[in-house]
């Protein structure tokens, strides 16, 4: 309940906001500037803008998760295949800078960073006349949300080398401004973020409920550390993490149900998550950031949007998610042969919608075998379930304001990632035990077999192996980052691939070329439905085998990734251009 209270009230403080410029006030100055003349008076009113700025990130356009899926290898563009029905420039590796998603996420950023510069701006002549612990609160969130919408545009655009807004513009001529280097630029987004990090309240130490959702040092710490990383300073990355996993209150879950799923937001493994809403003010507009619902749950469930890959399918599957037969959870009673292990592992039933998955319930009336959509020439073979209402509802439709309206909040930064973040740094700095310490804290929460050697733990079956830096390395690439983040965050998986180019030598267009040499069979799938009925999906469950299976009629899935493979640039591709929307209305851009 205290959820939905602070959706509502945070709502409230926005509609507030937009409604605070007279039409005299809009035409005189900006069309989205307050004019601080009537405006900024108090504390309430800095906060119903923070709000404001807190609510950018709504706006599907400022993360582009969808798009940065198909950008990366995590997505297929909806339904048909070989040739899907739509033709998508990310997936297909054709965008530049005339693609308005690209501009539209530009655009967005920057409005962030306008409202956050209107709080700063507001609060500053407050200082020492109201009270100071709400006023370094405010201060601290508003340079954070400043540094997150810089960063997310430093990690995606030209190279890191953007436009830094520091204040707001007060005139026509400000707008104009010209690139920094990436060097000035993540200089000034570590600035912001070592204020919001010495300055904010850590999970679950503001004053009211109304803190649930609002940025916590810890996230500040992990965006702090996700940036040195993304350099390859590992040292400089440690120090946060370290401080995050042990100083911030956070915890891993093992509560199934509190897992990506709407009884889970907010749960003890989050850090920052964005708050969604689908019950409140439906007629607020979807399209252009009105709205605090989400079309997520309606884009990885449907026939447009991001569908999972065959790779992605097959590595969930049970042979490469090995359970722990030492855990009681990876078992189930059978009515007809009692104890019985599952058939996939628990971190594929919270995260992947796959047909082996007999006993997961999706979208409450039948298991995911029974009722997922699989078609080898159409959908496909599986379903990311991050963003899905499968838990409280039985269609997408049966939400309150249908299918495109989503309240099932999206979540950006987790303490698994930073586990995952902290072991990678651990293993290029020669401590492979605690690599493999953070690694295995993870794979027992999902009831997966550890990796290493199992030494005194009786708890817990390992799988005997002794790694060495690259074959734990090759391992956190291939599977544990890309089957624990997938579709989450802001683009984790291609900024990942970014980075291993760097300290790994791997290509993002190599990663293609490996991807459509790959070949897949579809098989069919038999499985015993809810009533009782021994039933068949067809060409439904994926295998990789060195020679064609000897089912008959089963399907060749050997044409993923040919397209981004072919097409891929690192020039052109592997980071986002400058607008053409910017190009043209800014002078100081040549």
């Amino acid at each position: 309940m205290k959820h939905i209270i602070l959706k509502y009230t945070l709502y409230l403080f926005t509609l507030s906001l937009l409604n605070a410029c007279s039409e005299e006030d809009l035409y005189e100055v900006d069309p989205n500037r307050t004019s601080t003349a009537n405006y900024w008076q108090d504390l309430s009113e800095t906060q119903t803008g923070l709000n404001a700025a807190y609510h950018i990130l709504n706006s599907e356009y400022t993360l582009n998760i969808i798009e940065e899926s198909l950008r990366s290898d995590m997505g297929w563009p909806g339904y048909g295949r070989p040739t899907p029905n739509a033709i998508n420039e990310f997936y297909n590796q054709t965008f530049n800078n005339g693609n308005p998603t690209i501009g539209y996420k530009w655009e967005n950023n920057y409005q962030g960073i306008f409202r956050a510069n209107q709080v700063i701006e507001g609060l500053t002549p407050l200082e020492g006349t109201v009270n100071e612990e709400e006023w370094t609160s405010q201060m601290a969130q508003a340079r954070f949300l400043r540094g997150l919408y810089h960063f997310y545009l430093y990690t995606t655009f030209n190279n890191g080398s953007i436009i830094i807004r520091n204040e707001t513009p007060k005139g026509a001529a400000d707008y104009d401004k010209a690139l920094s280097s990436a060097e000035e630029v993540i200089a000034f987004i570590r600035e912001d973020l070592e204020y919001a990090y010495a300055n904010l309240y850590a999970k679950g130490e503001y004053p009211t409920n109304l803190g649930v959702g609002y940025a916590t040092s810890g996230a500040a710490a992990t965006i702090l550390g996700t940036s040195y990383l993304y350099e390859l300073n590992y040292n400089k990355a440690m120090t946060y993490f370290e401080d995050v996993i042990n100083n911030h209150n956070y915890e891993l879950v093992t509560d199934m149900d509190l897992l990506f799923t709407t009884a889970g937001e907010h749960n003890a493994e989050s850090i920052f998550e964005i708050n969604c809403n689908n019950t409140l003010f439906p007629e607020a507009n979807l399209w252009n950031g009105e709205a605090f619902s989400s079309r997520l749950a309606q884009l990885t469930t449907n026939s447009t949007g991001s569908v999972a890959p065959a790779w992605l399918v097959y590595e969930y599957k049970i042979e490469n998610q090995k359970m722990d037969p030492l855990d009681e959870r990876n078992y189930y009673q059978d009515e007809t042969n009692g104890r019985t292990a599952r058939n996939v592992s628990l971190r594929t039933s919270a995260m992947m919608a796959i047909v082996e998955d007999e006993q997961t319930p999706y979208y409450l009336t039948a298991s995911v075998t029974e009722n997922m959509k699989i078609k080898w020439d159409g959908w496909g073979f599986g379903w990311h379930k991050k963003f899905s209402n499968h838990d409280i509802v039985e269609s997408e439709s049966d939400l309150p304001g249908g299918s495109i309206r989503s309240g099932k909040n999206i979540t950006l930064n987790r303490l698994a990632d930073v586990y995952l973040m902290q072991a990678e740094c651990l293993i290029k700095t020669g401590d492979l035990p605690g690599a493999l310490e953070l690694i295995n804290k993870i794979r027992q929460r999902w009831g997966l077999v550890s990796l290493g050697l199992s030494g005194f733990d009786t708890a817990h079956t390992y799988d005997e192996e002794i790694y060495d830096e690259t074959s734990l390395m090759k391992h956190l690439m291939d599977v544990e980052r890309p089957l624990e983040l997938s579709l989450e965050g802001h683009a984790i998986r291609f900024l990942d691939l970014k980075r291993w180019e760097k300290s790994e030598g791997i290509t993002v267009k190599q990663r293609f070329e490996k991807l459509s040499n790959e070949v897949y069979y579809a098989l069919h799938y038999p499985f015993v439905d809810s009533k009782g009925a021994n039933k068949w999906r067809w060409d439904a469950s994926i295998v990789r085998t060195a020679t064609p299976p000897t089912q008959n009629n089963f399907k060749t899935i050997d044409f993923e990734y040919d397209v981004p493979f072919q097409n891929y640039n690192d020039a052109s591709h592997g980071t986002y251009p400058i607008p053409l929307i910017e190009l043209n209305a800014n002078n100081k851009i040549n």
